[in-house]
């Protein structure tokens, strides 16, 4: 798998690629609505965004870690912006905040952002959230998000090799 680049903008970690040779706006737009459609199942509840142009998904990665002995995991929200022009598709993911949850049925819940806690701070942006968790985690979202590029890319290429069949 390739890796792609993230960086800290706008209170996020916001992992991109651009996608060349994707045909007309409405053969990539096609593209991503069906590959999404497959990737949540239940596309409609994760789109937020529908343009020719443009489209927008809210998603969550679930379990990014067992931690203290399974009694903790760490779930992030993610945002991804979709922007079709000229032959091109540039895909945006955007995680900016998570939450520690209580796998062991209590109500425990502690929110932190992911750009102010490690590996771009010293400590966590939420005290009561180790460092080493947040580092976990982190490293889980980039795995994540660099999958979830790598299938949209792929998501082209497979359109693009049917074609020449």
């Amino acid at each position: 798998m390739s890796s792609f680049a993230y960086e800290v903008q706008d209170d996020a970690v916001v992992f991109s690629t651009i996608i060349e040779g994707t045909g007309s706006i409405e053969n990539a737009h096609s593209v991503i609505e069906s590959f999404f459609a497959s990737y949540y199942n239940d596309v409609n509840s994760a789109l937020k965004l529908n343009r020719s142009d443009a489209l927008m998904y809210k998603g969550l990665f679930v379990g990014l870690g067992s931690f203290a002995m399974g009694a903790w995991t760490i779930d992030a929200t993610h945002l991804i912006d979709v922007s079709i022009k000229d032959g091109r598709v540039r895909v945006k993911v955007s995680v900016s905040d998570a939450v520690m949850r209580s796998t062991t049925g209590s109500h425990y819940c502690f929110d932190y952002s992911v750009p102010d806690s490690p590996p771009f701070a010293p400590k966590c942006s939420n005290k009561s959230v180790n460092k080493k968790y947040c580092d976990a985690a982190f490293s889980e979202i980039v795995l994540r998000s660099e999958a979830l590029l790598a299938a949209v890319v792929s998501a082209f290429q497979s359109i693009t090799a049917d074609d020449d069949w």
